[in-house]
This record gives C-alpha cells, structure tokens and sequence, in this order.
C-alpha cells in the first residue's frame, strides 16, 4: 500500500514528496501500543469494573486498530483515537455502563495517543502539527483528570500529559524528518538519473549527426571518384582529398565527443580539440556539400553580431542535418539554398532545395529516430523552435533561435 505525502519541509524549507507505506513496522508498533493500554485495563478491570469489563476490554482492545493507518492520514487517526479514548472513558469509567466508575477509578489508555501524535508530527507541517497536539494533550489530560483516584493532583496530570505528549511529537518530527531527508536525495538521485539519461540522447544525437554527415558525404565522393578515375585522374583525386578532410575532421569531432564520456580524471573532456562547431562553419560546411555536386547559395541578412555557444552551434546543426538530408535524399543537381537571417533577438535559418536533383541512395521508411526530430529536440534546448515540410517540389526546413541582447 503506496501513496503519496506532500508537504513543506520545515528543515529543507521546500515542498516534499514522500511516498509512505504500510509497513509490518507500523504494524508492530501499533500492537504494542494497544497491548500495553489493554494489559495495564486488565490488570484491575475485573475490580473496577466488575459488570462491564469484559465489553470495555473489547471495546478497547478492537477500537485502536486504526493506528496501521496513522501514516496515511494522521490528523484522521489522532481525531478517531481520541474520540476513542473518550468514548471509553465517559461509557465505562462512569458513563451508563458504570455509574461508579469514578468512585472507583480506572485506567485511562494513553499510549495509542502518543503513537497517533507522533505520527501528526512526522507527518504533518509544524503551523498544524503542534496546535492539533496541544489539544489533544490537554483533551488527555482532562479526561486523566475526570477519574480522581489515578492521580493526586491535576498539576501532576498535566505535567505527565505534556511530558508525555512532548516526548511522542518530538519523536516523531525527528523520524519524519529523516524520512523526508531521504525522500528528497532518493528525489535528487532520480533526477540525476533522467538527466545523464537525457545528455546521453543528446550525445547520440551529436553522433547521429556528425556521422551521418560524413559518411554521406564520403559515400557519394568514393562514388564519383570511381566514375571518374580513369577519364579525369585529378578529379579524382581531389575527391579522395575530401573524403580525407571530411573523415578527419568527424574523426576530431567524435573524438571531442566522446571526451564528456570519460572519467573525469582532473582533466577537462576534449582539451586540444577545440570548441564545438558554430555559425562560423557553415560556409565550409557549404563548400563540402557543394563539391558533392548539390549547388548550394549561402544568403546571409542583416547584422551579425556574436551568438552563444550553444546557439551558434544549434543553427550550424540544423544547416549541416538539412544539407546531409538534400545530399542524400535530393542528390547531386539539386539546387539549395541556406537563409541567415539576423534580426533583433532571434535568428532565422531557413535551407530549402528545388528536389530537381537525382536522389543517389535508396528512400528508406526506415530511419534512426535521431534525425530531424533530434534536431528539433537541440534547437528547443536552446529556447527556438524549427519546423519543416514539403515546398514547391522541394524541401524546406525553417529554424527560429532566440539571440541574447
């Protein structure tokens, strides 16, 4: 049995989740709390109570049960203990069941209460905790002091209630308290968790992103190279210098890449191999695509000015995810053009092509889920928003990336 607590933590001073259960614990205390009352009625009932006692033991021993749930809904239990108490107290130490119960006296339970205040205070914010306490002591000691041969004198009473209850709300504030420090670092824990799960997406869809370019790219160079290899040599040649270049440089990038994955040894990941690809790269990004044969116009409006990192590198991104899907899907011929637009606090990045070009790979309904959904995943990290579709018999993808003053 689960459910769940919230509450303001008074230490941590924040809203706290905790899940409570029953546990044979809660069980176990319970029991021994309704044993200790039960026994100690007991012992002198058959001589206090002569008539009744037999129903007063049932009544008090099978009413008190409630406390399994103390946890669940404390304020509940300690409200239905003591009216418990009450009842027992008014019906059978000098109620109709036994009108001399008080000449006589009898034992007044009270270790189910402190069991049900120290639930309240583990359970519930102080600004409630302590006055519904307070009330339920002084209701205790009261009803102590409604059977006049337990004690000598009221102050006595009083003083063992509030002793009593003291004890009980202080324990259990220092437990829930505990509980509720642990349930805040299991809390951290799982964040921590779905956070190094969400860097991971992140890394593959860098990975995704860096080789599918490359290979792209070197794919369709090793091809026209072989075509050409023996009419025009250094044509062929200067294709086999971009399949190096282009090998080179995604082996860098992996390489920086796969540094955030390593122990952290003292050393910051991917020292030596510089920053990450930004705005600054897209031409050179263009002039690879262009020697692939997709004609490719760089358009550049308004007033540069300098970007963060990690919008810089979001619009390189989508310029290199758009350019790897014309190369691949639309082919040599195609006509692309990539749109930079500056304007006051955002930037525009819009590639489009014609689709007149003729598609060197298979079209495939299978794809690896990192494509242009991860890159709309990137460029929301950095706060825009990207949308893409069909256009004129081509393909448009238009990105939006909001630009700090």
């Amino acid at each position: 049995m689960t459910f769940k607590d919230s509450r303001t933590d008074p230490v941590l001073g924040e809203r706290a989740v905790s899940r409570v259960r029953v546990r044979a614990t809660d069980v176990a205390t319970a029991a021994i709390a309704i044993a200790y009352d039960a026994s100690n009625f007991l012992i002198n009932a058959p001589g206090v109570i002569p008539d009744s006692w037999v129903p007063a033991a049932i009544f008090l021993f099978t009413g008190c049960w409630v406390l399994i749930w103390r946890h669940r809904a404390p304020l509940a239990v300690l409200a239905i203990i003591m009216l418990h108490v009450t009842l027992f107290v008014t019906l059978f130490l000098g109620g109709p069941l036994n009108p001399r119960g008080y000449e006589y006296g009898g034992y007044v339970p009270f270790a189910t209460v402190l069991v049900a205040l120290a639930a309240v205070a583990a359970n519930v914010p102080i600004r409630r905790s302590i006055p519904v306490s307070l009330a339920a002591v002084l209701l205790l000691a009261l009803l102590q002091a409604s059977v006049p041969t337990l004690v000598t004198t009221h102050a006595w009473i009083l003083f063992g209630s509030v002793t009593g209850g003291g004890l009980a709300w202080s324990w259990g504030w220092i437990t829930g308290r505990s509980r509720r420090r642990i349930t805040a670092l299991e809390e951290e824990q799982r964040k921590a968790l779905a956070a190094v799960e969400t860097e991971r997406t992140h890394i593959a869809n860098e990975l995704h992103d860096i080789v599918a370019h490359a290979v792209t790219v070197m794919m369709l160079h090793a091809a026209g190279g072989r075509r050409v290899i023996e009419t025009d040599p250094v044509r062929a040649a200067h294709a086999l210098d971009v399949i190096e270049t282009v090998g080179t440089e995604a082996t860098q990038e992996l390489a920086r890449l796969l540094g955030v994955l390593r122990p952290k040894d003292g050393s910051a990941a991917g020292d030596g191999l510089g920053p990450f690809p930004g705005l600054g790269d897209v031409g050179q990004l263009v002039s690879t695509v262009q020697t692939a044969g997709v004609n490719v116009s760089l358009v550049e409006r308004g007033e540069p000015r300098k970007l963060g990192v990690s919008v810089g590198h979001a619009a390189y991104r989508v310029v290199q995810e758009a350019l790897t899907n014309i190369t691949k899907h639309a082919g040599p011929g195609t006509n692309a053009t990539v749109t930079i637009t500056w304007e006051q606090d955002s930037l525009g990045v819009v590639v489009s092509d014609d689709g007149a070009g003729q598609p060197p790979l298979p079209r495939s309904d299978k794809t690896s889920g990192y494509g242009l959904l991860g890159l709309r995943e990137r460029v929301t990290v950095a706060g825009g928003s990207v949308t893409w579709g069909s256009q004129d018999g081509g393909f448009v993808v238009d990105a939006r990336i909001p630009v700090a003053p």
